[in-house]
């Protein structure tokens, strides 16, 4: 019996070489656990342009470990070269893992390597522990059934960037023709959503909180207990924000009954939030104050998703290309516009297109710019039930709902495979819930297939509790928005969360610095950990969710 282990640095950072682990390296560590691994003949690791000096250097003296080097690596080339080795070296299975992920977990490889040859599988992992303690493990023979799919039914996916789960997609060419194991947790961790890996500053900073409490709590770093540990490690839980709703423009075009924003709007100021009431006297985020945001924003987390539809209409905003190319113009960030897509010109497309089109690629390999556009119905009678002010847009006898289904057409002629259109699911519009996915599904609709169901979120109470269905869990965890979101409204101003609109505001990052109010969220958080709920925590049903 033999195996072979590869591991994937063809990373275009070499954060996984920082020696961040007292005098080791996330790289370091994963040697050394392949080393140990069963049966184990040989180590591949593939390397990038950018990452082979620093693997040539980590793995200097040892003979046993083979460096494979492309300047830009994808999932079919992963493939490829693995069948090949594998069969070059009579192996019988692979052991496959990125090489950026510090606890890998030799014990729990043991038993999902003995669970897949007393099985005789040919594709097993671990299930419901936290990512980055499994590697998967590979039969030679579906390797080259892979390599196969690759090459044919899964060419347009093995032609992108190589992912954490790019084999499995491969391997779901045809799933039923697989042999698949898994070796459960003992609990399921996943609701949790760590990945402890080093690719990112919010994952990084959460691998060494976890690193330094298992040392200085003596805890062993195999995998369930590091697991228990981090569940109840508050450092661990909450890093550096991933997810930023900035406020660019407070004016609606499109005004809804699913949110307050626009009823607390008018309350405070006096007037409904509409893109041609502007006699309230409230101004937009400027470019400059977004821009600023934005600075602090690529210092602080390093890769974030920006969205640029806090409350209102981001679309009301006229030059709304420069606000995506402040964004851009910082490989770790990336662009989220949600619209009701009434506004939408095909020059706006065309002007956020041009940018997005000559950006270098992000860091985390993602789109530059997503688009949601906001549907919540099937039909223009239904649409035109739901919102208010929809009459203000017929032009050519062209009604808003019109215009929103055809800005998705539009907007994915440009960004392709990157726009959705999202239904939110309430009492009112549970009939058409079918007819929408049924819809948007098909794989020839405007949006390519690609939509989002999105559950109705009543805001701790203030709006009526529309749900039709409760999808909340079992046991309630700390609140994810918490400890990866921040709100940031027009004036600068930060909310606790989303749920309090423009209320109860924490502190200003224009005037404090966005970190400097990213901690003024730890009391919160610290009450979650301990179940203690606090005001509108303690109504709320949003803490499981989560955004791009």
């Amino acid at each position: 019996m033999k195996s072979i282990v590869f591991l994937y640095a063809g990373f275009c950072t070499k954060s996984a070489f920082d020696k961040i682990f007292d005098s080791q390296s996330a790289f370091d560590r994963c040697i050394e656990w392949a080393g140990a691994v069963e049966f184990c003949s040989r180590i591949v690791v593939f390397a990038s342009a950018v990452t082979k000096d620093s693997v040539e250097k980590a793995v200097a003296g040892k003979p046993d470990i083979q460096v494979e080097v492309q300047d830009e690596w994808n999932v079919a080339k992963v493939i490829e070269k693995m069948s090949a080795l594998t069969q070059e070296n009579e192996c019988d299975f692979a052991v496959y893992s990125f090489a950026d992920r510090p606890f890998l977990d030799n014990a729990l490889t043991s038993e999902i390597i003995s669970t897949h040859l007393k099985y005789i599988a040919e594709y097993t992992t671990a299930d419901g522990y936290p990512s980055g303690f499994a590697p998967e493990v590979i039969d030679a023979g579906a390797l080259k059934i892979m390599a196969s799919f690759a090459a044919g039914v899964k060419k347009e996916e093995a032609e992108g960037f190589v992912l954490p789960g790019s084999l499995f997609e491969i391997m779901k060419g045809d799933i039923n023709s697989f042999d698949i194991e898994a070796v459960i947790a003992p609990k399921d961790w996943r609701l949790l959503r760590f990945e402890f890996s080093v690719s990112q500053k919010i994952k990084r900073e959460a691998c060494v909180a976890l690193y330094n409490a298992a040392k200085s709590e003596n805890i062993s770093f195999k995998a369930e207990d590091l697991s228990m540990l981090a569940e109840r490690t508050e450092s661990v839980h909450k890093t550096v924000p991933a997810f930023y709703n900035i406020q660019i423009a407070r004016n609606c075009a499109v005004i809804d009954d699913f949110t307050p924003y626009a009823y607390q709007f008018k309350k405070k100021y006096g007037a409904l939030p509409l893109k041609y009431g502007k006699g309230h006297g409230q101004r937009d985020m400027s470019l400059e104050d977004f821009t600023k945001i934005v600075s602090q924003i690529a210092e602080f987390s390093e890769t974030a998703v920006v969205s640029l539809s806090g409350w209102g209409e981001p679309l009301t905003v006229d030059n709304i290309a420069d606000y995506v190319s402040a964004v851009l113009s910082y490989t770790g960030l990336s662009v989220l516009i949600e619209t009701d897509g009434v506004l939408l010109t095909p020059q706006i497309a065309e002007s956020i297109a041009n940018i997005a089109h000559i950006v270098p690629v992000r860091e985390d390999k993602g789109p530059p710019v997503s688009w949601i556009v906001r549907l919540d119905a099937a039909t223009e009678e239904k649409y035109a039930k739901m919102h208010i002010n929809t009459s203000d847009f017929d032009e050519e006898g062209k009604s808003a709902f019109s215009k929103a289904k055809d800005a998705v057409a539009v907007l994915n002629s440009l960004f392709p495979g990157d726009v959705y259109p999202q239904f939110i699911r309430v009492n009112e519009n549970e009939d058409e819930l079918e007819q929408f996915y049924r819809y948007w599904h098909e794989k020839k609709s405007p949006s390519s297939g690609n939509l989002i169901i999105q559950k109705y979120d009543y805001f701790c109470g203030k709006q009526p509790d529309r749900k039709p269905a409760d999808l909340s869990p079992l046991h309630r965890i700390p609140c994810w928005h918490l400890k990866r979101d921040m709100t940031i409204l027009a004036d600068g101003n930060v909310p606790l969360c989303r749920e309090y609109v423009l209320e109860s505001h924490v502190g200003n990052v224009l005037e404090e610095g966005l970190e400097a109010v990213w901690k003024k969220f730890n009391d919160r958080l610290s009450g979650h950990m301990k179940c203690q709920y606090e005001d509108k925590c303690e109504l709320c049903d949003e803490y499981y969710t989560f955004n791009f």
